[in-house]
């Protein structure tokens, strides 16, 4: 009870001076809002590989003149990554950082031990299921040659040099650009300042978009700017400065301010898409360097804007079907092209048009499969891992439970999907 009541004199005093302080427990720190982050970043990925893109020309009869400004509506939500990015990036700073203030020093053999007890299992099985998928009638049987590429964690370089293919493991690609940015994470909090770690981020920013400059004066194609790691490590570089920059600190703005954060962050990514022609598909389209700049860099910005806009939202906001979603986000997004893959092949044909309603009943049919799917690995393959993890936490991201129950207060109880 003294407990509870010294974190309502910490609320109450962050309300009175516009920010809410987070550092109730030093050695705990969880934020539904996150999950719900989670889930939009989800969603997005999952409308951008559901919704109809340049390929099909169908949608032009269909909608007409309305067709370019869908295409980069469904474009524009492959930004939806690079949110899972910079949310990524900010957890794991947030989290390493607090270790280090609790016990004076990073744990960095037990940080590897949680990052393969979360990722490993879930990433692996869905590897043999690609391998499964590439022998079964309509798959590619060449794609099972490539998952060796991602077995060592290189699949978004395999994919940038062997070009794409079709198998849905191939979405593994970000995981391995995740594992590519644990490898440095954990050594740089430990050994570096703050005032290095805001220098470093800066270098990596400067790295990406050098490639970026080089690569919009060769007019190289789509694939390898974006499979491109070093382009992708500007969104963790943005989430260790959003971090840094917060200090553990929580926005106290309007639900109104909130809401003008998310339009900004999402009318960036359309920019980017529609006007900077980010999203091209042949290699003589390439719109250039600044546009090629200037686009990933609204979507970097527009993924931080939209995590400062959840940051501190009052639980009472948060419906406890999105958290629990949020948490089982990353079998959503292993198993989302699986799903599409057993609709596509029980429905008769593909989307037919983007006005027939076949193509609303095969979004809903997927997104409810991938659920299913995802809500039995998480509950009878992915928990025995993560309890064995949390015996290697340090900062106590949620106590791991089978239920998501949303209390009055800044608690939640349930099984954690948060990165650390």
């Amino acid at each position: 009870m003294a407990h509870q009541a010294c974190e309502k004199q910490d609320l109450d005093a962050g309300a009175q001076s516009g920010i809410f302080a987070s550092r109730f427990s030093p050695r705990r720190y969880y934020r539904p809002e996150l999950d719900v982050v989670r889930l939009i970043a989800f969603l997005l990925i999952f409308a951008e590989h559901t919704l109809p893109s340049h390929a099909d020309s169908r949608v032009a009869d269909a909608i007409g003149r309305f067709a370019p400004v869908l295409y980069a509506a469904s474009s524009a939500c492959k930004f939806g990554l690079s949110l899972f990015f910079t949310l990524s990036a900010f957890l794991i700073c947030e989290l390493l950082l607090r270790e280090r203030e609790a016990v004076g020093e990073v744990g960095v053999k037990q940080f590897y031990i949680r990052r393969i007890l979360r990722i490993w299992p879930l990433y692996y099985l869905a590897l043999v299921l690609g391998e499964v998928a590439a022998f079964l009638p309509g798959g590619e049987h060449a794609s099972a040659l490539n998952m060796g590429w991602f077995a060592i964690f290189m699949g978004a370089w395999c994919l940038m040099t062997r070009g794409a293919f079709n198998n849905p493991a191939g979405v593994l690609w970000s995981i391995s650009i995740e594992e590519q940015f644990y490898l440095f994470a954990p050594w740089i909090v430990k050994y570096f300042n703050r005032k290095s770690l805001h220098a470093f981020c800066l270098a990596i920013i400067l790295v990406a978009n050098i490639w970026l400059f080089c690569l919009g004066k060769i007019h190289t194609s789509y694939k390898p700017i974006w499979f491109n790691s070093f382009v992708q490590f500007e969104c963790f570089a943005c989430g260790i400065l959003l971090c840094l920059l917060l200090r553990s600190r929580l926005p106290g703005i309007a639900v109104w301010q909130r809401m003008l954060l998310v339009s900004c962050g999402l009318f960036g990514w359309f920019s980017a898409c529609y006007w900077l022609h980010n999203d091209f598909a042949y290699p003589g389209e390439n719109p250039g360097s600044w546009p090629l700049i200037g686009g990933y860099a609204l979507g970097a910005l527009g993924a931080v804007l939209i995590l400062v806009a959840f940051l501190g939202l009052d639980h009472k906001l948060i419906p406890g079907w999105a958290v629990y979603l949020g948490r089982i986000s990353f079998g959503l997004y292993v198993y989302h092209l699986f799903a599409l893959d057993i609709v596509n092949h029980v429905m008769i044909g593909h989307l037919a048009s983007i006005s027939s309603p076949i193509f609303i009943l095969k979004a809903i049919m997927t997104l409810g499969l991938n659920i299913l799917m995802a809500v039995i690995s998480y509950h009878f393959f992915e928990l025995p891992f993560l309890r064995m993890k949390k015996r290697h936490t340090i900062i106590e991201s949620e106590p791991i439970g089978a239920n998501v129950t949303l209390l009055r207060g800044a608690r939640v109880s349930g099984a954690t999907s948060q990165t650390m």
